[in-house]
């Protein structure tokens, strides 16, 4: 189990390291909604694709519990930091960017998981979340 954690903290991106180094009480709350992102992602969409619907959503969700679980300001800095890398695709960043930051405003709701959830999606099918690929007409 340590090993594990020792792992996935390894993963992590320097500026998400540098938060949990100055916060590291929100470590579980980070890594359970992170979890339930996924799950209720592949739930409504099939998969936790990359770039598309499921991934917007996922991004949204994500910050969503965070906002609620950690605060609005912890929930903004842990997200920009997650998606601050030089590997990071501008066009992605910005995507990602936006929907969390979409997420954070809806977790101060206060809301429930399922609620928020709701919330994310109905924001997806709104077409307030950014999507780069696009789904193919049939």
């Amino acid at each position: 189990m340590v090993k594990h954690i020792y792992q996935q903290y390894n993963s992590l991106k320097e500026g998400e390291k540098e938060y949990l180094k100055l916060n590291p009480h929100h470590a579980i709350a980070i890594k359970e909604a992170k979890d339930v992102a996924f799950f209720e992602t592949e739930s409504r969409f099939g998969i936790n694709g990359h770039n598309d619907k499921s991934d917007a959503f996922r991004h949204c969700y994500w910050s969503a519990m965070l906002a609620r679980d950690i605060g609005y300001k912890n929930a903004l800095e842990f997200t920009t930091a997650h998606e601050d890398f030089p590997e990071n695709p501008e066009n992605e960043k910005v995507m990602d960017l936006h929907n969390n930051k979409v997420g954070i405003r809806l977790g101060l709701s206060m809301a429930s998981n399922d609620k928020l959830a709701h919330y994310c999606y109905t924001s997806f099918l709104a077409g307030r979340l950014k999507v780069i690929k696009k789904e193919k007409k049939k």
